[in-house]
């Protein structure tokens, strides 16, 4: 395991990837910030992969840059993922309800195409969250 966050950045025919290895924490996460930033400024593209496999962890803060960044992608019209996490990562991830960043692999989840699993798995969401405000699905069913 290291202490530091070392980041490789490269073009391919299906867009730009970032790959990390090592700590994405409070201390590294600027590191992450600055090359999303380079590659959003300098590489014209519309998929940006930030590939996760050799993180060894990953914290909040570092979680949040990827939030972060992934927003200011989408304003650009690009759109960023997280590409294969290994379990403790995925997990840190959804901890934190940012599954979001995920990319859907046919390897992650093998019926992803599934229109069904995808409402199922939108329902459990709404199911666990305690809120005042009824669900867009919910008001609009009331209309």
């Amino acid at each position: 395991m290291t202490d530091k966050l070392e980041l490789r950045l490269y073009t391919s025919p299906v867009g730009v990837y970032l790959t990390a290895r090592g700590r994405l924490d409070s201390t590294t996460a600027h590191q992450l910030g600055r090359a999303i930033g380079v590659a959003l400024d300098r590489c014209p593209t519309d998929r940006l992969t930030v590939d996760v496999a050799a993180l060894d962890a990953i914290d909040a803060a570092g979680i949040s840059v990827l939030m972060l960044f992934r927003t200011s992608a989408l304003r650009r019209g690009v759109h960023l993922t997280v590409a294969d996490p290994p379990p403790h990562i995925r997990a840190a991830i959804q901890a934190l309800r940012a599954d979001q960043l995920l990319a859907a692999t046919s390897r992650d989840h093998p019926d992803s195409s599934s229109p069904q699993r995808h409402a199922d798995r939108r329902r459990f969401m709404v199911v666990g969250h305690h809120c005042l405000r009824p669900s867009t699905a919910a008001r609009h069913q009331t209309r």
